[in-house]
């Protein structure tokens, strides 16, 4: 099945879900970049500013990328994901499909988008015999823990993190947010 089509009926009315295409990372960076903006707003991350290109391919590229496309073709949304095992490069941690990123253009936002990115992501780690999604998001804020608790992700007590998942909220913890400010999350297949 190819990207255009894996999706089909996932977005909402007027856009789409489709894979990343070659020549999207700037697109792609700046749609992070507004995503962050709410993040930055409500005092969870400090501001400094977009993530440079040079991190930023080399971070698409190490993940499956789902787009969420306007009806003009533009792309307005992102999830990355991509095996635990893969990230970490811990065997152990295998069966568990790691959400990385995910952001959408505030002014495609409130549509659903974002819901329909994660949607695409767990149905892809189903096709792939996950046993579970995992991710790191902001905690106690609707964007981020509580917007993922409605969709059937559980928070993880830090005392019970696996190794990869604490590597994996290490690494996604933004320099100068304060501690305990993440939480990890898995949704069960």
């Amino acid at each position: 099945m190819n990207g255009r089509k894996a999706f089909r009926g996932m977005a909402p009315e007027g856009y789409r879900i489709r894979m990343m295409e070659p020549g999207e990372a700037e697109r792609l960076r700046a749609i992070d970049a507004a995503a962050d903006r709410l993040l930055i707003e409500a005092g969870h991350i400090p501001d400094t500013g977009p993530i440079p290109i040079e991190r930023f391919v080399p971070f698409l590229l190490a993940h499956e990328v789902f787009v969420a496309e306007a009806k003009g073709g533009e792309a307005v949304g992102f999830a990355a994901a991509a095996d635990l095992a893969d990230l970490t490069k811990d065997p152990a941690a295998s069966g568990c499909y790691w959400l990385s990123g995910l952001g959408v253009d505030p002014a495609h936002g409130r549509r659903g988008l974002g819901s329909a990115l994660l949607a695409s992501v767990v149905e892809r780690a189903g096709w792939f015999f996950h046993r579970a999604v995992g991710l790191s998001t902001a905690r106690g804020l609707s964007i981020g823990e509580a917007f993922y608790a409605q969709r059937r992700f559980v928070a993880v007590d830090d005392a019970d993190l696996t190794p990869a998942l604490r590597q994996r909220r290490d690494v996604e913890w933004p320099a100068g947010a304060p501690d305990g400010s993440r939480v990890v999350m898995v949704r069960w297949l």
